[in-house]
Formats: C-alpha cells, sequence, structure tokens
C-alpha cells in the first residue's frame, strides 16, 4: 500500500509540474489535476433503467442500501462506500467535506448536487471501494432538456476517474436508447480498457431462443456503436433471488450455471478495482498528456500563423509610413523653393510632376500589401473557427510524422481534443492564446515526460507488482448468498 501511495504522489507531482500550467495556458479542459487524484477505488455503474444497476451495487454490498425497481427510481448519483455506520451525505455537503476527495464536483453546477448523494454503510466488501450508481439511460439523445444538469459531462468526469465502468442491458432494452448510445460514441471513447458490457436479468428468458435473439440484437446495437472490429466481450449475468420467471417445473427454461460462472467474474473484475487502480493511474496520466500534447501543438501552429500575418500587416503599415517619410525627404528640395509661395504656374507643375510620382507610388504600393494581408488575416479568422481550418493547422503541426506513416493514433486523440479548440478559437480568439518561450519550453517537458517520466512509472509497476493492490477474492458472503438464493428459488 505505501508503494501505491508513493505512486500517486509522482502522478501528482506530474500533473503539478508538467501538465496543469500548460493546460492553464492553452485552456485545456484537465479532467484530473494534481490536487484531485482520486484516493479511493471508484467503480462506475451505467445502463439503461430497470437494467439492474441498483440491484447488482445492493449484491454487492449485501445489504439493500439502493432502491429498485422496474420504473426510474432516481435522476442522480448515488456514491457507495464503507462507513463505520449508516449515513447519507447530500451533494452539497459532499463536495464541501474537507476529508472527501469530491471538491471537483461542485463546478458541476447547483442542479447536479442537488441530485447528488453519498451513502456510507458497515459493508466489509465496500472497505476498499466506492460504487457509483446512475441514472437509467433515457430514449432520448437530447437529454438536456429533460434534466436539469449536464448528464453527459458527469458521465464523462465519473468514467474519467473510475477504475472500471460497467455498462448494464436489459433483456427489455438491448441497447436501443439513444441516450445510451450518444454516451458510449462520445462520453466514454478512449476508456475501453476499463469498460465491461453486462447484458443482466437473463433469467427473465423462457427459453435459449429468446435469449439468442436478445443476444444477437445487442451485438448489432453495439457494432454499430462502438467503432471497433470485434464485439466486446459481453457478461451474460443475473442477480439471485430477482428472477421473475417462475422456474420450478419450467422445462423450455435455460439452465444458468453458467451465468452464475458470468456473474461470479463480474464480481471478481469489481473486486480487483484497488488491482486495477496503479495501472489507471499511469494509463490516465499518459492519455491526458497525450491529448494536451496535441491540443498544445495544434494551438501553437495556429498561433503562431495568426501572429506572423499580424506582424507582416504591422510591418506593411511601418513601410507605409516609412516609404511616405522618405519620399518626403527625397523631395524636399522641390518642396522647399520658394517659387512655392508664389502662384502657380506651368513651370511648377512640371517640377511637381516627379515627387508626386514618388508619393503616389509609395503609397499605393504600401496600401495594396496592407489590403492583401488585412484579407488574408480575416481569412484566417474565420477558417480557424472551422472544422476543416483547424484540421489544416493539425496536418502542419504534425507534417513530419503523418508523412512518414498513417497514425491513426494521432488522428484518434485529434478527434477528442478538436472540439475543445474550437471553443476556445470561438469564444476566446487567438489572443488568448500563448505562443512564448516558456510555453514552448513547457510543451518540450511535457514531451520528455511522455517519452521517459510516465514509461518509467509504467515498468517500475511492472518491475514491482507489491505496487498494486492486493488482489481480492470474490468474498465468501456473496458466495453463500448466491447459493441461498439458489436454493430458494
Amino acid at each position: 500500500m505505501d508503494d501505491l501511495l508513493k505512486l500517486e504522489r509522482n502522478v501528482r507531482s506530474i500533473y503539478a509540474k508538467t501538465l496543469s500550467l500548460l493546460a492553464s495556458r492553452y485552456r485545456f479542459n484537465l479532467p484530473i489535476s494534481d490536487k484531485d487524484v482520486p484516493g479511493s477505488p471508484r467503480v462506475l455503474f451505467l445502463g439503461n433503467h430497470s437494467s439492474g444497476k441498483s440491484s447488482f451495487i445492493n449484491y454487492i454490498a449485501g445489504a439493500d442500501i439502493q432502491e429498485s425497481g422496474m420504473a426510474p427510481t432516481d435522476d442522480g448519483f448515488t456514491l457507495i462506500t464503507y462507513g463505520e455506520k449508516e449515513e447519507t451525505l447530500d451533494g452539497q455537503t459532499l463536495v464541501s467535506h474537507p476529508e472527501l476527495d469530491y471538491q471537483d464536483l461542485a463546478n458541476l453546477g447547483p442542479e447536479f448536487l442537488a441530485k447528488l448523494q453519498l451513502k456510507a454503510y458497515p459493508s466489509e466488501n465496500l472497505r476498499q471501494l466506492t460504487l457509483i450508481d446512475s441514472p437509467g439511460m433515457i430514449d432520448s439523445a437530447s437529454s438536456h432538456q429533460l434534466r436539469t444538469y449536464d448528464f453527459r459531462e458527469c458521465v464523462r468526469r465519473f468514467a474519467e476517474s473510475a477504475d472500471l465502468v460497467l455498462f448494464f442491458f436489459d433483456p427489455d432494452k438491448p441497447g436501443t436508447t439513444g441516450e445510451a448510445v450518444s454516451i458510449f460514441t462520445r462520453q466514454l471513447v478512449g476508456i475501453d480498457h476499463k469498460l465491461l458490457i453486462v447484458l443482466n436479468k437473463v433469467d427473465l428468458f423462457d427459453n435459449i431462443r429468446d435469449f439468442a435473439r436478445t443476444y444477437g440484437t445487442l451485438c448489432w446495437n453495439l457494432s454499430k456503436t462502438i467503432p471497433t472490429k470485434d464485439t466486446p466481450h459481453i457478461y451474460t449475468t443475473y442477480v439471485p433471488g430477482f428472477a421473475t420467471r417462475p422456474l420450478e417445473g419450467n422445462t423450455k427454461a435455460i439452465p444458468l450455471e453458467d451465468f452464475d460462472i458470468s456473474r461470479d467474474e463480474v464480481v471478481a473484475e469489481i473486486m480487483r478495482a484497488p488491482a486495477r487502480r496503479a495501472d489507471n493511474l499511469v494509463s490516465g496520466l499518459l492519455s491526458q498528456a497525450r491529448r494536451l500534447s496535441v491540443h498544445v501543438k495544434v494551438c501553437l501552429e495556429a498561433v503562431t500563423a495568426y501572429r506572423r500575418l499580424v506582424s507582416r500587416l504591422w510591418l506593411g503599415f511601418c513601410g507605409l509610413v516609412m516609404l511616405s517619410a522618405g519620399a518626403a525627404w527625397l523631395t524636399r528640395d522641390w518642396w522647399l523653393q520658394p517659387e512655392w509661395s508664389d502662384s502657380f504656374n506651368e513651370k511648377n507643375w512640371e517640377a511637381l510632376t516627379v515627387p508626386g510620382i514618388v508619393l503616389g507610388s509609395a503609397f499605393v504600393g504600401a496600401s495594396l500589401l496592407w489590403w492583401f494581408l488585412s484579407i488574408g488575416l480575416r481569412k484566417l479568422r474565420r477558417s480557424i473557427g472551422t472544422e476543416e481550418g483547424v484540421d489544416v493547422f493539425f496536418k502542419r503541426a504534425y507534417k513530419d510524422e503523418l508523412s512518414l506513416q498513417k497514425r491513426a493514433d494521432l488522428y484518434a486523440i485529434w478527434q477528442t481534443t478538436k472540439t475543445g479548440i474550437l471553443d476556445i478559437m470561438r469564444v476566446h480568439g487567438m489572443r488568448s492564446l500563448s505562443a512564448s518561450i516558456s510555453s514552448k519550453t513547457l510543451l518540450h517537458k511535457l514531451e520528455v515526460a511522455i517519452e521517459k517520466d510516465i514509461p518509467a512509472l509504467r515498468r517500475k509497476i511492472d518491475l514491482h507488482p507489491e505496487i498494486r493492490a492486493e488482489e481480492t477474492e470474490i468474498p465468501d458472503t456473496l458466495t453463500d448468498q448466491a447459493e441461498l438464493s439458489t436454493e430458494k428459488t
């Protein structure tokens, strides 16, 4: 455990010294900072309503902590953790508690805090875990009109800080809700390594054909939602004692032994969340560092092009002034002749031709240069606010890497950071970004961390397995509970 705490301090140090300042300068949304690396392993439960999330949490805790039912029972997030006594804290108290690591949730807004609570319960199975129950997905891709808070942003924040994410489906809604599709395609991108997909309530099927049909439907929906070649592994399970189909005397009922094994596998993954923590800390740090690097490089490329054009514009203006002054100085002999004070005659106009041509040519040339650069600056400003425009700067920033080989990893990171850059350009403008030497030095330091410092932490984990928390077997209480429920059924 001491080695794990040391690893957490090293991760915090890299966040503080390498990532935080650079992220602040370039308005990068850094989900995890040096102050909020979570201290307790977290498991996030997502899924459609009535898919069995709350029942599974109660099964893990060994107590009826969460309400469960076929209809939606709650529209908020609940954190279930260990406590010496049974206790419930509301959202405002939770984020202001000095001994809890949830202060960062306050910026999700008062509407979210009104839907947030923490429940402490004296269950040994929760001693090293924090289980996060979420509201069920709804049949609308535009949930902001149906919820009083930004549900997708909350899911993203919890998913990025969690050590394990479980997404539950049930036989009635095998992946058909619009909100579930949106969460998969946006908020859960990049966390596949800690995502488990669970088809729950398989004890509701009357026969194996119904199960096969539903399983195939879920695979089909996931194949259209998750952009991977192979369909991810789907755990098929149920919670003992919650079956609504009578099994006794039903010769067509599907046998549940294999599903018991699958449930044990899911429980084992949940209980080894502390063991995942060390890997997730380093993986999360590396992921955020790479995203920040792409974000900063593209911003630097854009702001450098912008300031280069602005410099040329000012240079054209200064050239206009200097040419006009130079032309006036060169023609001073004509302008200072005493006959200019007399009335003009034909000879005076002939003498005026030479300085007039010089001054006119200088003014026209400088004005054309100013006009041309002004048009270029306006075009640059307009292009920066479009996806096509920022794509150009991405390709410029990585022209060497992209010219050598196809970099699918870079393109994937770019797709996740592009929206943030577009928001900066549209809201704050190019002048808000830094192009100083110190920023470039920080970027170089970040690249060194990506190439050397963070891989060194990974090697330390591999060489010293004791850094990981001890593997936790399935508690005997859960095994006994499952056997007892099966016997009753």
